[in-house]
């Protein structure tokens, strides 16, 4: 028989991404934690992490079962709380941050969801590119992309995608399309950039990796500045799929070199700990991992 609980401390190992953490954490000895997670590895007879004195890596299968778990745990946590709250009497303030670019592609259709399950949720979101002090700012819940730092932390991962490289279909007839990565220094650039002197781009085709240091015409750090640029003709930009996959749906948008793709990045929904999060906080937090997918279709990894 599989013991549930070591399902349950392997799926905090890994978010925590550290034993001594988790049984902190937990209130357990070290050693509980690395016992159970051995016992867990030899009743399924794989083994789910790679373990060494600076850090832990999941393997491939390790992935996957963390994936499946989390999601079992997060349908636990879900019909508990479906029991012990009515949705009539869950209420309270919400406290988000948010990454400029994806406030009203991503964040806005949640919280519009959110709160027709919710009505007595109210939701204030901090709009900034920084990455906040939760308890300073006095965040609940931030939306972060890209890997997780501050080790006191802990990130749910919500989404994986790419950026692309785009232009419309205009400037394309004007200036003609590049067939290789090295072509792109001939043509006006639009760059998402946070006022650092150098802008580089990294492409990847087959195991053949190109790398684009970028002169942008025009430098922004908002997506929604960099597509309305490309949008009108001036140039060509990497913007993640996320954002512009209507564009590139209705036409407005056509993906150059679509044989050269970026690197994937996470969406995470980044919080101080499990332990004591109120009962809305945790029911967004669910509420995110469930519907995300279903609310940015274009997020899809190609």
């Amino acid at each position: 028989m599989i013991d549930k609980n070591a399902m349950a401390l392997y799926v905090k190992v890994v978010e925590n991404n550290s034993f001594s953490r988790t049984a902190q954490r937990e209130d357990v000895p070290v050693s509980t934690v690395s016992r159970k997670i051995s016992e867990l590895e030899k009743a399924l007879g794989v083994r789910l992490l790679e373990r060494s004195t600076r850090r832990l890596r999941m393997t491939e299968i390790g992935q996957d079962y963390y994936q499946r778990c989390r999601r079992g745990l997060d349908e636990f946590e879900t019909a508990n709380l479906m029991v012990s709250d009515q949705q009539a009497n869950v209420s309270g303030r919400l406290r988000l941050s948010v990454p400029p670019s994806l406030s009203d592609a991503v964040v806005m259709p949640l919280i519009e969801a959110f709160q027709a399950l919710y009505p007595n949720a109210t939701v204030n979101c901090l709009v900034t590119d920084r990455h906040v002090n939760h308890i300073e700012d006095g965040i609940d819940i931030s939306f972060r992309v890209g890997d997780l730092i501050d080790s006191s932390l802990v990130a749910r991962r919500l989404l994986n995608y790419r950026s692309v490289l785009v232009a419309s279909p205009g400037y394309l007839q004007r200036a003609g399309a590049p067939a290789h990565p090295n072509e792109l220094s001939l043509h006006g650039l639009v760059a998402f950039s946070r006022w650092q002197p150098a802008v580089t781009w990294i492409l990847e085709n087959n195991g053949e990796t190109y790398k684009v240091n970028v002169q942008p015409r025009i430098a922004i750090n908002d997506y929604a500045g960099v597509q309305s640029a490309v949008i009108k003709g001036l140039g060509i930009s990497e913007i993640p799929q996320i954002l512009c996959g209507p564009g590139l749906q209705d036409g407005r948008l056509v993906e150059v070199m679509p044989e050269w793709k970026f690197s994937p990045v996470t969406l995470s929904a980044v919080y101080p700990s499990n332990r004591n999060l109120s009962r809305l906080v945790r029911l967004f937090k669910d509420f995110c991992v469930e519907r995300i997918q279903g609310l940015a279709p274009h997020a899809k990894i190609t």
